[in-house]
């Protein structure tokens, strides 16, 4: 049976979520069948600057489907970690794949959830990169579960244009991770002064013309590898600003989609 502790809103409108892997068949039916919402974040292992984890994008999509899961009921399915594109792919502790693997594991899921019961799918991206791929599937997918409601996209755009902006490990991205996970985030590391040899992988440094535009490519700078503003100006309220908006809109919709017959 699902209980009152997976209620991790503590609000009065909280209703119970579980992630899907630690859950017997039992209870996800009885879930399921009461909150039909599934989701998946799309996250990747990146390197994202000195301050931030390597896993920053999967951790932020979780976070926030934790906070809309919390306002509709659901399940979620455990973040999906390897996805590819991006500016740094030559950066240590990065690992991007091939779109076509990743893309071929999105629609196979996408159909299993559907077949299993759920009626509205969220696929939350953390890495911004995903929303090419996402462009690609959902459509069809859409018209494969004409009676299941998808929302796909990053934060930026999942809800429509609700004024939210992104980077890559620096303002933006560092406050949106200052309000959601802090206990993994030390901003004393933007500090400047590591060596080329401890961290680039073995093949070295790109050449400078490959490297992206606007991404710093010194190490022995303290904003090493952001692109965008100067993440030491991160504010958590900044952060959580952008996604209470974000939870409001997802959340309304998905209810207001659940309650049609």
């Amino acid at each position: 049976m699902i209980d009152a502790s997976s209620m991790h809103d503590g609000s009065i409108h909280a209703r119970p979520w579980r992630r899907y892997e630690e859950l017997r068949p039992d209870d996800l039916h009885s879930l399921v069948s009461a909150h039909p919402v599934a989701y998946w974040p799309l996250g990747l292992l990146e390197h994202h600057g000195w301050a931030l984890p390597v896993g920053y994008d999967g951790l932020k999509a979780d976070r926030i489907c934790q906070r809309l899961a919390s306002r509709t009921g659901g399940v979620i399915v455990p973040t999906m970690w390897w996805g590819g594109g991006g500016g740094h792919g030559d950066f240590r502790w990065t690992h991007y794949q091939q779109q076509e693997a990743t893309g071929a594991i999105l629609d196979t899921t996408v159909h299993q959830l559907f077949d299993s019961g759920f009626r509205a799918v969220v696929l939350l991206a953390g890495h911004y990169p995903w929303q090419s791929l996402l462009q690609q599937r959902v459509a069809p997918l859409q018209t494969q579960h004409p009676k299941g409601l998808i929302l796909a996209g990053t934060e930026l755009t999942i809800g429509g244009d609700l004024g939210l902006a992104g980077d890559h490990a620096a303002l933006e991205e560092t406050s949106y991770g200052l309000a959601l996970f802090p206990e993994h985030i030390d901003m004393n590391a933007l500090s400047p002064g590591r060596e080329a040899e401890t961290t680039w992988a073995q093949r070295g440094a790109p050449p400078e013309a490959d490297h992206h535009p606007g991404v710093e490519y010194d190490p022995a700078q303290p904003l090493f590898g952001q692109l965008g503003a100067d993440a030491r100006d991160a504010d958590a309220a900044h952060g959580e600003a952008g996604i209470e908006r974000l939870v409001e809109a997802l959340s309304d919709q998905i209810l207001q989609f659940l309650d049609r017959p």
